[in-house]
């Protein structure tokens, strides 16, 4: 007979104030019931129950094991409900991480939404830069990532919302450039940037290629490690620099950027889902679907309509 058979016994012995009252109320014999006891009673080498001939009552050892056994139940009835509702996806904890645009300016407010649905659940949104977060994902450290360019290797990865990325300077800065500048206009004014493992440099490099121009070419006199430092750099007249349409909606809008545009050198790129299957526990397979059909949908948070100071919808 298990341990936890026997407690139930016991508790029921407890209840009843009789081994004759535990019987019947288990469906049991009462030589069962005594049965059950006196393994209890051996195994924790103390009396817990007096026999009498009013019935049954507890020592203060059976009165230690009643309290703590209570308890005991009460924690395992917490734990299978709990259980059961991160299986039916009602609550749990949802890891995520993202490069720096999507953490920043896109899922804030899409995890918002999923959290007023979902209360019960809770999720850590980690932010690092696209190839960060990639391997953490491919060290087992998170079970969903959204980064700036597709992995390769044996991962799911879905496409979600496009990203422009746009040239800005500080419109005084801006004015030393002809009226639409080729790339290698762009060479002569300083750049600041972010590092090489950040998804967007690197399809700003991909698109320099293709006019010849190789990283080596590039002025880059400051580099940052991050959107808010990279635009407080040029705004305040470091140089210019590559920055997502969706990070300078508010600096557009107010004049302290303006794009400078190239229309040769157009960078348009998409931000994936990654994860590897199956997802477990149910509720990370639901926010995994949720963060799927929020791509056919616009985020709150999409950049206005394309003019010459505010980005269009991503």
């Amino acid at each position: 007979m298990s341990h936890w058979q026997s407690l139930s016994v016991f508790l029921a012995v407890a209840e009843e104030g009789s081994f004759s009252g535990a019987a019947k109320k288990l469906d049991l014999t009462q030589p069962t019931v005594s049965f059950h006891i006196d393994n209890l009673e051996k195994r924790l080498g103390c009396p817990l129950v007096e026999r009498t001939a009013r019935g049954a009552s507890l020592t203060v050892y059976g009165e230690v094991l009643y309290g703590n056994t209570r308890k005991a139940e009460a924690l395992l009835t917490t734990t299978e409900n709990q259980l059961k509702a991160m299986v039916a996806g009602a609550s749990g904890r949802v890891i995520v991480g993202a490069s720096t645009i999507p953490a920043e300016y896109i899922l804030p407010g899409l995890i918002a939404a999923h959290l007023r649905q979902n209360p019960a659940v809770t999720v850590n949104l980690r932010t690092g830069d696209s190839q960060t977060m990639l391997d953490a994902f491919h060290r087992g450290e998170l079970p969903i990532a959204v980064v700036g360019s597709r992995p390769a290797g044996d991962c799911e990865a879905h496409p979600l919302w496009q990203d422009e990325l746009v040239l800005v300077a500080h419109p005084q800065l801006a004015a030393r450039l002809r009226e639409a500048p080729s790339p290698e206009d762009v060479l002569a004014l300083p750049l600041v940037a972010r590092s090489k493992t950040s998804g967007s440099m690197r399809a700003v490099y991909d698109a320099f290629s293709t006019h010849g121009i190789g990283p080596d070419n590039l002025r880059i006199t400051f580099q940052v490690g991050g959107n808010e430092a990279l635009k407080a750099a040029i705004v305040n007249q470091a140089g210019i620099g590559f920055i997502s349409r969706w990070a300078v909606t508010g600096e557009l809008e107010a004049g302290r950027l303006t794009i400078i545009h190239l229309p040769a050198l157009k960078i348009v790129r998409r931000f994936y889902a990654v994860s590897r299957l199956p997802l477990v526990p149910e509720c990370v397979k639901a926010f995994w679907d949720y963060l799927l059909t929020s791509a056919s949908l616009p985020p709150a948070a999409a950049p206005p309509a394309s003019s010459a100071t505010s980005p269009p919808a991503g």
